[in-house]
């Protein structure tokens, strides 16, 4: 087995390794598969006997997957790309990688090695390996080491719904993972009713919180006829009179914090709110 200093290895059986079992110390299961390959998104397989690691195009163990690659008409960048691996990720074995970094200590020891200056340190403008990716999506495997992939999400609240034996509230969901799974599931899938409905295929649980509407149609609906009564009942119609989203609702109530879910915001929302007042003046 690879030696890992100050480090407890985490294993988990694979049939296709040597020794049936690889190490995932850095990455949080359920991983999605390679469709076409083999092992998995964002992890690199690696045998906890021998250390070997597997080729995701193949599925061939060797110790350096960097020279291999070439093989595949695949550089280490388009590699790590393809199968959503960090750029920081290494593609050979950790015996390796131990032989290496002994060879480089010693050579900067000696001052055969320049060991760098301050004005080559940092991230170049524009650098997309950086922080700000202005974009671009993370890679698998920054989401598999965080427990934050689509399966591992998935997997977390049919967890929790097997727990609790109905379908998790947003409210039970913050209580057991916190508010960063929440943030991260709006981000990607638009809200968590729609989540439920298209991709869990669950009945989504309304907190008391949220008004039961059925779909967002309804949603608009209810918003505009709330806005109507308010209009009139704060005389909004007098000149010089500012119709605002606070002037409408209460800044805490249910109707100003739903403006922004069912339009694009309260400009676009007063807009038809007028819209819907002159309809009725006309037919009425």
């Amino acid at each position: 087995m690879p030696y890992y200093k100050h480090t407890t290895l985490k294993t988990i059986k694979y049939k296709d390794a040597p020794s049936g079992y690889i190490n995932i110390t850095k990455w949080i299961p359920p991983f999605r598969k390679v469709k076409k390959g083999f092992g998995f998104i964002g992890i690199v397989a690696e045998d906890i006997k021998s250390g070997l690691l597997q080729c995701h195009e193949c599925g061939k163990w060797y110790q350096q997957l960097q020279t291999h690659i070439t093989t595949h008409k695949l550089n280490g960048k388009s590699y790590r790309t393809k199968f959503g691996l960090l750029s920081s990720t290494a593609l050979k074995t950790k015996r390796i990688r131990l032989i290496h970094s002994k060879v480089c200590r010693a050579s900067i020891k000696a001052g055969k090695m320049n060991k760098g200056n301050r004005e080559g340190y940092g991230f170049q403008k524009g650098n997309k390996e950086c922080a700000n990716r202005k974009g671009i999506p993370k890679r698998e495997e920054s989401k598999n080491r965080h427990g934050v992939c689509d399966l591992q999400i998935m997997e977390r609240i049919m967890e929790l719904s097997r727990k609790l034996k109905r379908t998790p509230s947003l409210v039970d969901i913050k209580e057991e993972y916190g508010q960063g799974i929440i943030s991260i599931m709006y981000l990607r899938y638009g809200s968590y009713i729609k989540y439920c409905r298209k991709i869990l295929k669950l009945t989504p649980c309304i907190s008391s919180h949220n008004p039961k509407f059925k779909n967002d149609t309804q949603g608009r609906k209810h918003l505009i006829e709330q806005g109507k009564i308010s209009y009139k009942k704060n005389k909004l119609w007098k000149k010089g009179t500012k119709m605002t989203i606070t002037t409408l609702f209460k800044k805490e109530s249910k109707e100003a914090y739903y403006v922004g879910k069912y339009f694009k915001g309260s400009k676009d929302y007063k807009k038809k709110l007028l819209a819907s007042i002159k309809k009725d003046k006309k037919h009425g």
